[in-house]
């Protein structure tokens, strides 16, 4: 399991692009495409990974998707293809999306793309026969907000207060979900993370200490991560909005 610390994702860490993956051309019905992958963070056991990717044009070959996927687009579009319906639905540079575990679907791309990711496939977990939802889901910021009924990625001194959230993805399992987030301005104190948070700031600004009392600062085009089980305070001075993913450690998850 990677250390545990608050992550700032960057488009272009150190080293991205010097050596690329190793493919199987099992995986295109294209001609084999060049790829490359940078790991910010990952948890084996929980199956989790957290980085940024980049591809040249290719055609996957289809089939159930083997994971929950967050994705930020930061180069370049994709279309996905529904394996059932033949439907395309097409996502470009600066939207987010989740591909849920078990679409049948083929991602159909043309010219280079880049992408920060988040991925959950827990080693436990199969692939369903049916997925939570037969398509992709796209968190939108003019989203229906309402107050949560349980927490969303960042909780103020007084639980909910001030804050809402529109959550568009949950999996089959309940350990994985998504949505939009927006919260007036806020300060929480440091505590232990129960759960890991995958975000990208589309309004506003967020600030956030670690158990040092270090402090970053994230404002609209960033992307974070907090592992769970670090300790972690935010502050807000100006209403914030966010698209997130939250993965669940195992006994948070539906029984």
């Amino acid at each position: 399991m990677t250390t545990g610390k608050i992550i700032r994702l960057s488009a272009s860490p150190e080293g991205f692009g010097q050596t690329p993956d190793t493919l199987d051309s099992e995986m295109f019905v294209s001609a084999l495409p060049v790829q490359h992958t940078h790991t910010y963070y990952e948890d084996e056991d929980l199956g989790l990974y957290v980085g940024v990717w980049d591809t040249t044009d290719m055609t996957e070959t289809a089939g159930p998707y083997p994971c929950d996927e967050f994705m930020w687009l930061l180069e370049g579009e994709v279309v996905i293809r529904n394996g059932n319906s033949g439907e395309m639905e097409k996502v470009k540079a600066g939207e987010a999306f989740v591909i849920p575990m078990g679409y049948d679907c083929q991602w159909q791309q043309t010219g280079y793309l880049r992408k920060f990711f988040l991925i959950s496939e827990h080693p436990n977990e199969p692939i369903p026969e049916k997925p939570a939802v037969e398509g992709i889901i796209i968190p939108r910021a003019n989203a229906q907000m309402k107050s949560p009924s349980s927490p969303g990625p960042f909780l103020t001194s007084n639980g909910f207060t001030n804050q809402q959230q529109h959550i568009c993805y949950e999996n089959n399992t309940g350990n994985f979900l998504a949505g939009t987030w927006e919260s007036a301005p806020f300060d929480s104190n440091p505590e232990i993370f129960p759960y890991n948070v995958f975000a990208c700031v589309i309004a506003g600004s967020l600030t956030l200490i670690d158990e040092d009392k270090n402090e970053q600062y994230f404002e609209p085009g960033d992307v974070l991560f907090v592992p769970a089980g670090i300790v972690c305070g935010a502050r807000a001075s100006e209403k914030t909005k966010l698209f997130f993913a939250i993965v669940k450690s195992a006994h948070a998850r539906k029984e």
